[in-house]
């Protein structure tokens, strides 16, 4: 659900379009217009989760919202959700890009200043502490000496990266949001634990 916590899954799908059922779905008010944070701020502070097909929402309590307490919930009257595609945006990914890398710790890392601390990415990283091991291929996964340290993805703008299963480039910093942005350029299965390969170095760039 745009704009709400998401679950924290031991794996998932990665396609060209972003991670399968990621913002797949809106808040819209009882009009069917579609809502974003700044329409419903409470939207953040909800759970949103695919059981099945179906999507549930809950609000910070754990307690399973219908209609009527989704309403509630948001203070939006007549409140209800819908497939992201049905109006106009583009699921599986954030509203620029299909992938948004940030690493854990990233709001202390280098280039920070100025951006929310509060991290909207699809896909998190554990670049642990440390520094960059340097030019060619690299390994990171988790645990060991030279890993690049919170904050290092966003010196990776041009870089091609092996996470999983999945193919990314890295394409932009945001303006305001921590970590990067990145494209698919081979889908596949990304889970909790893999390897991290930046197969492709690039110079730092802003957007």
């Amino acid at each position: 659900l745009f704009r709400s916590r998401g679950e924290e899954l031991e794996r998932a799908h990665v396609t060209v379009g972003g991670l399968a059922g990621d913002r797949g779905h809106v808040l819209v008010d009882g009009d069917g217009r579609v809502l974003r944070g700044r329409d419903a701020p409470a939207l953040a502070g909800l759970v949103a989760a695919l059981e099945g097909d179906r999507l549930v929402v809950r609000d910070a309590d754990g307690l399973r919202l219908e209609a009527e307490g989704l309403a509630a919930a948001t203070g939006v009257p007549g409140a209800g959700t819908a497939r992201a595609d049905d109006h106009g945006a583009a699921p599986g990914g954030s509203a620029v890009a299909p992938v948004h890398l940030v690493s854990v710790g990233a709001e202390a890392g280098p280039g920070a200043e100025g951006c929310d601390p509060d991290p909207r990415a699809n896909v998190v990283l554990d670049l642990g502490a440390g520094t960059d091991p340097g030019a060619g291929p690299e390994t990171w996964t988790g645990e060991g000496e030279g890993r690049p340290g919170p904050g290092a993805e966003r010196g990776w703008v041009g870089a091609v990266l092996a996470v999983g299963g999945a193919r990314l480039v890295v394409t932009r910093t945001p303006k305001r949001c921590l970590g990067v942005y990145a494209d698919v350029l081979v889908a596949g299965e990304v889970a909790v634990g893999d390897v991290v390969r930046r197969l492709e170095g690039g110079a730092p760039t802003t957007a």
